[in-house]
């Protein structure tokens, strides 16, 4: 049974003899009404122009709700703490809003970089990466992991399985896969990573300042934007319009919040040149640099 059905059930019950309109019955709902009808739970009543449903026979809406939805109509989606609660309580796994667990993708390239378990185990990341390209940890539960180093949190995949191309001198990235989930954002201002700093490298565009923002708001002075110099070369050349038109929303909400050097610098990009950078267009300049020394190196 849907969230909106166990709504449109508990409005029955709550109004009582005055009824519902019928014709403000959710879409969804229709089949729900017919069978209470045919139950003899409910009966239709004319009021003025218009027809209200209402319960008549409460044993047999009560009868009804417990074959339906044995668990009742009372639970809060608060219960629903991972999916597997989601399919018990409500039949539906995507009534919790997370799951108990949740993967992260991480990786590095420097020497001797290890993640730690509480239980004291290290986590080889810098094999693992020349292994495999990075590897993957699990938050939830009461498992932690501890880091110290330099991380960089990444928006976008293509950026992060690349990441030393750009930050070669970051000690763990950690792989945002676009907006970062608060599960992992608690994790990154927790004790447990409190000898870490961050720089956060996401698109420059409204959504990745705010997004940087809200890194700092929950971290602190510990976290930087990666904002190099070639950003301010490359945002009127490839650049994208729709970077600004569609976030314009988010312009106007990055303008009312206290923000720092960075976000000053690129709000007067945007408005300057009513465009913004794809974190990817770094990956370009650097391919271009690489490019240039190569051929040096060939003495071409």
């Amino acid at each position: 049974m849907s969230q909106s059905q166990r709504k449109f059930l508990r409005q029955l019950r709550a109004v009582g003899d005055r009824g519902l309109p019928e014709s403000g019955t959710p879409t969804g709902c229709a089949s729900i009404l017919n069978a209470l009808v045919t139950c003899g739970a409910v009966e239709r009543h004319q009021a003025g122009r218009g027809v209200v449903v209402r319960v008549t026979n409460s044993a047999a809406f009560d009868s009804f709700v417990q074959s339906h939805y044995p668990i009742g109509l009372d639970n809060s989606l608060a219960d629903a703490t991972d999916r597997a609660a989601g399919v018990r309580l409500f039949g539906d796994a995507k009534a919790a809003r997370r799951g108990e667990w949740e993967g992260l993708f991480v990786r590095s390239t420097q020497p001797g970089a290890t993640l730690v378990t509480d239980l004291g185990k290290c986590l080889a990341l810098d094999e693992l990466t020349a292994i495999g390209g990075g590897a993957a940890i699990v938050l939830g539960g009461t498992r932690r992991w501890s880091f110290r180093g330099v991380v960089a949190v990444i928006e976008n995949a293509e950026a992060f399985w690349l990441h030393e191309q750009v930050l070669p001198n970051v000690d763990m990235a950690v792989f945002a896969s676009g907006r970062l989930s608060e599960r992992v954002l608690a994790w990154l201002a927790s004790d447990d990573m409190a000898a870490s700093e961050y720089v956060h490298w996401g698109d420059y565009d409204p959504v990745g300042c705010l997004e940087y923002l809200r890194m700092r708001g929950r971290c602190g002075t510990r976290v930087r934007m990666h904002l190099p110099e070639r950003v301010s070369e490359l945002l009127p050349v490839h650049g994208k319009r729709s970077l600004i038109t569609d976030q314009l929303q988010e312009l106007d909400a990055l303008r009312r919040l206290e923000h720092d050097d960075a976000v000053t610098k690129l709000i007067r990009l945007f408005d300057e040149h009513r465009r913004g950078l794809e974190q990817e267009a770094l990956l370009i300049a650097v391919a271009g640099t690489q490019s240039v020394d190569d051929r040096a190196a060939a003495g071409q």
